[in-house]
């Protein structure tokens, strides 16, 4: 019994070996450029969804905390994505204390 499971481990390592053999590159082998351009823009999507979601998140914040009265529709987590920046009107912007 102990031999059977022994050999079934085995065999799982060694399909698992062939599987990361065959998917990850050797630092020797050199990965085509477009892949790696693929990555870059990836990661660049990955940065701006990351951003926007951080602005969205704060928006709805400072929006409840600073201007609750104010009219104001926050744009979908989409257009934060699109181009990550604060949506809150002018006139709800929170201004940093000066220190005075």
């Amino acid at each position: 019994m102990v031999w059977a499971l022994v050999y079934v481990l085995f065999q799982v390592h060694v399909q698992a070996q062939e599987v990361l053999d065959t998917q990850v590159p050797s630092p020797n082998q050199v990965i085509p450029s477009e892949e790696l351009d693929g990555c870059q823009e990836d990661l660049k999507n990955l940065a701006d969804d990351m951003r926007g979601l951080e602005f969205f998140l704060q928006d709805k914040k400072n929006y409840k905390k600073f201007c609750p009265n104010t009219k104001w529709e926050q744009p979908k987590l989409e257009e934060y994505k699109k181009e990550p920046k604060s949506y809150l009107p002018d006139t709800c912007k929170v201004v940093k204390d000066s220190g005075i």
